[in-house]
């Protein structure tokens, strides 16, 4: 045996030399045949070298040889084996215990039927769902589709979510669509939907589905009924059924308008937890749920399947929830942020007031906004500003409220949030008995207090029930209770200027001791006979400035206008600071044609005026109104009168003067 083996390398290598490699070889003789015979050391060491160059190269042209035979051998391998494939597949039938006496077995070759096995293969794997896709591939029933493939076919390339910085509820609904993508073609159904359960609402929202019917969902809101959704909602149980008779379909599918011959339904419950503590998940937040055209068409492994995706679901919730709660966090603070600054740059009730329900209105969906506070002139409390977005009746401003016969009256004398979610459970009024305002929708009135005081309350309205959640409740008490410091302030101010004589800014009169002074003017005129008029100065166009450079700046502003008015009038006229933006000028034994003049040369003297601020130069103008005293007037008859002629030349423009 091993003489024949050695035989067989020998004439496989004598095979594989060309006349090239026998040339190599004499050459290779020859110097070892030198090598012996010649006793000189240097001549032997190149008869070495030549002997080792000769071998290598005849190695590698030997290599080279082998590797050229197996690349043809495979060559014609692979060629063989593709004309079998062209041939047909053909089947070996082996049965082992078909053996003969003889202790011989038969084999039987026959042709395989693919396309026959293939239709009922795939039904098979949609009925059952038990052999694998795998196995099918093995025992080559399904033939694997050859195509192209791209990115688009594993990447959303031109999707939103992907272009920019998106919403939490953008993104949820996006991976939410693509979970329920899976759901249905794994199960071969027919519709896979999420449902969110509002209990406070008391109804289920549809939020996302895919179905082969899209047109039968007309509506995404439904009421808490003995559907199947709802029974899944309410009891946090699964809903399993693989026979459903077309007389019961409406009654058990709130979510199609009209019957979709569904006859196999699963609804499982999607649970979520606020905190570490599972025990305080109870119920659940969503339902998911599947159904089929085909009867029996889902089993006990569904339920377990659809199990593992509620798990990815709860997990998308609670990376929703979160998100989502940051983002109110951030846009919470925002907010307040812009309401102070507002307030900062421009002190007043009127800008307190208007900012609270401007921001309001950003981070809360509501259809009436009111805020009540309190006037000292009525001795009651009044709502000084309103909004109707509906357009529907309700209150106007300046309405005085019920204290403490309504809600609103409740919620400022109780100090304490008060939410209705449906008006209709109620019998109180919002703000007064004889209100003519709709009976059904939801209200949330909310106190406007600091540590020391309650201001008053914003209040908003929906037409719709439970439509304020505690999150929307907690908003609006956040930005109330800002509110209500600034309006401490506001208030506090109010109270030292009643007892300040002087302006600290311009060192004219304060409002309280103006007036003051203005009566005692009128009166003096009456008793003497002789004229007085009273001039009222604006600033065109304050509030730029005060937003340009701060209630800072507006304040050295004020005090430069100060002074050119002072240097402007005689020394005995009385000369106060009436408001944030407005000066009063009491000319005393002037007539209104007169005071007209005066007028005019304190608007050229301001209009003439460079004001230097913050190394910023620019100037400004004036409006003026003029109103003479008759006798026997009251001040605040004189006052009113030249509001209302200065309102005038306001309007027209500005850098102006009217008489009344």
């Amino acid at each position: 045996m091993n003489f024949k083996i050695n035989n067989q390398n020998i004439e496989s290598l004598l095979e594989k030399i060309n006349a090239g490699d026998g040339i190599f070889l004499v050459i290779g003789v020859i110097a070892v045949v030198i090598g012996i015979l010649v006793d000189i050391f240097f001549i032997r060491l190149i008869c070495l070298i030549v002997v080792l160059s000769v071998g290598a190269l005849f190695i590698f042209s030997v290599r080279a040889k082998e590797l050229q035979i197996g690349g043809i051998g495979r060559k014609n391998k692979s060629l063989s084996q593709s004309q079998f494939k062209s041939e047909g597949m053909k089947k070996l039938i082996f049965d082992d215990f078909q053996k003969n006496a003889d202790q011989s077995f038969r084999v039987e070759e026959t042709e395989e039927e693919v396309s026959e096995n293939r239709e009922q293969t795939h039904a098979d794997l949609k009925k059952k769902g038990r052999e694998s896709v795998v196995d099918l591939y093995r025992n080559k029933i399904i033939e694997p589709v050859q195509r192209d493939f791209g990115i688009a076919d594993f990447f959303d390339v031109n999707s939103e979510i992907y272009k920019g910085d998106t919403e939490p509820r953008t993104e949820f609904d996006f991976l939410l669509n693509k979970v329920l993508i899976v759901i249905k073609e794994v199960l071969f159904a027919h519709t896979a939907a999420f449902f969110w359960a509002n209990r406070e609402k008391q109804q289920v929202v549809l939020e996302a589905f895919v179905s082969d019917t899209p047109g039968l969902f007309v509506s995404r809101r439904f009421p808490f009924g003995h559907d199947l959704v709802s029974n899944v909602a309410l009891t946090g149980k699964p809903e399993f059924i693989s026979e459903i008779n077309d007389l019961s379909e409406r009654e058990l599918f709130c979510y199609y308008s009209q019957p979709a011959s569904v006859r196999s339904f699963v609804g499982v419950p999607v649970y979520f937890s606020r905190g570490s503590n599972i025990e305080t998940t109870q119920m659940p937040v969503a339902v998911l749920i599947v159904d089929s055209k085909a009867s029996d068409e889902f089993g006990p492994e569904t339920l377990t399947l659809l199990g593992r995706f509620t798990k990815l679901l709860s997990a998308l919730v609670k990376s929703y929830n979160d998100k989502y709660d940051l983002l109110l966090d951030i846009e919470l603070m925002a907010s307040i942020r812009r309401l102070q600054e507002r307030i900062r740059s421009n002190f007043s009730l009127q800008t307190i007031v208007q900012t609270l329900a401007e921001e309001s209105s950003k981070l809360v969906n509501w259809d009436f906004l009111s805020i009540v506070l309190y006037d000292e002139s009525k001795r009651a409390w009044v709502a000084k500003k309103i909004i109707n977005r509906a357009h529907a009746g309700y209150i106007v401003t300046e309405q005085a409220i019920d204290f403490p016969e309504s809600l609103v009256g409740k919620t400022i004398k109780n100090n304490i949030s008060t939410t209705i979610d449906d008006l209709s459970s109620t019998s109180l009024p919002r703000y007064y008995n004889e209100e003519k305002l709709g009976e059904t929708g939801s209200f949330v009135s909310v106190p406007i207090s600091s540590l020391n005081k309650c201001y008053g309350a914003v209040n908003i309205e929906s037409k719709e029930i439970f439509n304020f959640s505690r999150r929307d409740v907690d908003i609006l008490f956040r930005l109330a209770e800002n509110s209500a410091s600034a309006l401490e302030i506001f208030y506090m101010r109010e109270i030292i200027n009643e007892y300040v004589v002087i302006d600290d800014t311009t060192g004219m009169y304060a409002k309280k001791f103006l007036m003051q002074r203005i009566g005692e003017e009128l009166q003096r005129a009456d008793e003497l006979g002789t004229e007085l008029s009273l001039l009222l100065i604006t600033v065109d166009r304050s509030d730029e400035i005060m937003q340009r450079f701060g209630i800072d700046g507006f304040e050295r502003v004020m005090l430069t206008l100060a002074k050119a008015i002072k240097t402007s009038v005689r020394p005995y006229d009385v000369v106060g600071r009436y408001d944030t933006d407005r000066f009063a000028l009491v000319l005393v034994n002037t007539a209104a044609n007169e005071a007209f003049i005066w007028a005019e040369k304190i608007r050229k003297t301001i209009a003439g005026l460079v004001i230097n601020l913050d190394g910023k130069s620019f100037s400004m103008t004036i409006s003026v109104g003029v109103a003479g005293a008759t006798e026997g007037m009251k001040k605040e008859e004189l006052v009113g009168n030249t509001i209302a002629i200065l309102n005038t030349a306001s309007q027209t423009g500005g850098n102006v003067v009217r008489v009344f």
